[in-house]
């Protein structure tokens, strides 16, 4: 019997089943994630997260109940500060996604990771959202991107430098906002 080798708080051998196992089939990896926003008012709203879709079949079960996000402005952008806006909560998403992928490759590659800090910053110029000086003159997204990965690990810089490419070039969030300028810089501890 082979023991379990823990890696990041992540079981490398269930990392490798999966790997596996999508290999023999890959149409199991087909995945379908969903939210639903319900606006409150203001810039308030609230979305709901629970059920998603894994190989064609649908999980409503796995999560007892639905994860609730809310959102909202500062005060000084006609919020009431009820949550963290948009752009702020994508930021997160970004982090927990490239966070994610450190603690998977890392653990696939055999390198433990003692402690993680991701930090992303995103420059938005809000004429843009507000038409000005005139509609499409300015972006009214992010016109950068920049993280930085305060990592702990015994592992040699080179091989931290190759995780830290694998966790941004494998991130399904840092791939869907491909249009956007993005940097990063690794700080070991």
């Amino acid at each position: 019997m082979i023991a379990e080798q823990i890696v990041n708080g992540l079981n490398v051998q269930e990392i490798q089943g999966l790997i596996n196992a999508v290999k023999k089939e890959p149409q199991i990896a087909q995945a379908r994630f969903y939210a639903t926003t319900a606006w409150v008012t203001g810039f308030r709203n609230e979305a709901s997260v629970k059920d998603f879709t894994l190989g064609g079949i649908t999980n409503s079960t796995s999560r007892t109940k639905p994860f609730t996000v809310v959102g909202d402005h500062p005060p000084e952008l006609l919020g009431t500060n009820k949550g963290p806006s948009s752009v702020e909560l994508l930021l997160a998403a970004l982090g927990h996604c490239i966070a994610s992928g450190f603690s998977t490759y890392g653990a696939h590659m055999g390198i433990p990771i003692k402690s993680l800090v991701v930090e992303i910053q995103g420059d938005v110029d809000l004429q843009g959202m507000l038409a000005l000086p005139e509609p499409a003159k300015v972006r009214p997204g992010f016109q950068t991107i920049r993280a930085r990965y305060y990592v702990q690990s015994d592992a040699p810089r080179e091989q931290l430098q190759q995780l830290a490419k694998l966790a941004e070039d494998l991130s399904p969030t840092k791939d869907s906002l491909r249009a956007v300028q993005f940097s990063s810089e690794l700080i070991v501890k």
